[in-house]
C-alpha cells in the first residue's frame, strides 16, 4: 500500500467528518465495518453526500446545479484517467479506487440520478421506470460496498440490488411528504386510479386513503425485494454479513413502523431511534452467532 501523504490525510479527515455530520436511516461505516475499510465507506459517502448536495440545493438556480454536477462528473472522469485530483474528496477517492480498483460505472450511475433530482419533476409512468431510476440511485452503492469486500460476481450484485431498491422504495415512503410538496412523485401513476390526477403530487398530499393505498403497494414491493435478496449476508463473510444483517433488520423495523401509522406518514416522517439502531445491532450479532 501507499505510504499515505499529508494531502491525502487532510483529505480523508474531511471525508470522515462529512459522513459522521449526517444522519441515515441504515448504517453508514457503522461499527461493524472493518476498520481497515471503514476509512474508504468514508470516501465513497463524500462522493455520495457532496453531489446528492448540489442537486438539492434549493438556494442555487438550476442551471448552477446542473453546472456544479457536470464539474463533479468531470473530476470524477479525470481521477479515473489517473489525472491528480484537486478536491479533497476525489483525493480521497482516489486512494479507494486505486486500492479495490473500482470501476466508475456505479459512480456515473449515481451521477445520473442525481442530475435527474435537480429537475425536481420525477415522475414515473410504471413500475419499471422507477426502477430504471433506482438502478442509478441505490443499486450503484451496494454494488460499491461488495467491490470495498472483494466480490464483483453478477450473483451477490443481484442479490444487493434487491436489497437497495428496497430501501430506496422504503426511503421514498418516509420521505413522502416532503417530495410531494416539491413535485416529486415516487409512486407509478400506473397505480393510480384510471382517471389519473393530472398532478398527482398535489393530489396526494390531500388525498390520504389513496396515499395510503399507494404507500401499501410500495411498501410490499419492498418486503418483496428484500426477502429476494435476504440470502445475500450468508454468501458472504466476516463482518459484511453483521452489516448485512443490520440492514435487513432496520429495513424489517422501518416497515413495522410504516404499517402502525397506517400507511399515512404524511403525519411525520417515520425514522428509527437510537435504541431500534442497537436493536438492529444486537440481531445481527445474534442471527450471526446462529448461522
Amino acid at each position: 500500500m501507499k505510504r499515505k501523504t499529508t494531502n491525502l490525510v487532510e483529505a480523508e479527515n474531511i471525508t470522515r467528518k462529512i459522513a459522521s455530520g449526517h444522519y441515515e436511516n441504515f448504517p453508514v461505516g457503522s461499527i461493524l465495518i472493518p476498520k481497515k475499510s471503514r476509512q474508504h465507506f468514508y470516501n465513497l459517502y463524500a462522493f455520495m453526500r457532496t453531489a446528492d448536495d448540489f442537486a438539492d440545493d434549493q438556494g442555487r438556480r438550476v442551471e448552477e446545479r446542473l453546472r456544479l454536477l457536470a464539474d463533479w462528473r468531470r473530476q470524477l472522469e479525470e481521477t479515473f484517467l489517473g489525472i491528480e485530483p484537486r478536491h479533497p474528496a476525489f483525493v480521497a477517492l482516489s486512494h479507494s479506487i486505486e486500492e479495490y480498483q473500482l470501476s466508475i460505472d456505479p459512480f456515473s450511475r449515481l451521477l445520473d440520478a442525481f442530475t435527474f433530482d435537480v429537475h425536481d419533476s420525477a415522475k414515473f409512468s410504471t413500475e419499471a421506470d422507477l426502477y430504471w431510476y433506482t438502478a442509478r440511485s441505490a443499486a450503484p452503492v451496494g454494488e460499491l460496498v461488495l467491490a470495498l469486500f472483494g466480490y464483483r460476481d453478477a450473483d451477490r450484485i443481484q442479490l444487493s440490488d434487491d436489497i437497495c431498491t428496497a430501501l430506496q422504495l422504503i426511503n421514498f415512503i418516509q420521505d413522502a411528504k416532503e417530495d410531494l410538496e416539491r413535485g416529486r412523485c415516487y409512486f407509478p401513476t400506473a397505480d393510480l386510479p384510471r382517471d389519473r390526477p393530472r398532478d398527482p403530487a398535489s393530489t396526494l398530499l390531500t388525498d390520504h386513503a389513496l396515499l395510503r393505498q399507494l404507500v401499501q403497494l410500495q411498501l410490499s414491493r419492498a418486503s418483496g425485494l428484500l426477502k429476494k435478496g435476504e440470502s445475500l449476508p450468508s454468501l458472504v463473510t466476516g463482518r459484511l454479513r453483521f452489516e448485512l444483517r443490520a440492514i435487513l433488520a432496520e429495513a424489517e423495523m422501518m416497515i413495522k413502523k410504516i404499517e402502525r401509522l397506517d400507511y399515512d406518514t404524511l403525519r411525520g416522517r417515520p425514522k428509527l431511534s437510537k435504541i431500534e439502531h442497537a436493536l438492529a445491532l444486537a440481531r445481527a450479532i445474534f442471527l450471526n452467532r446462529r448461522t
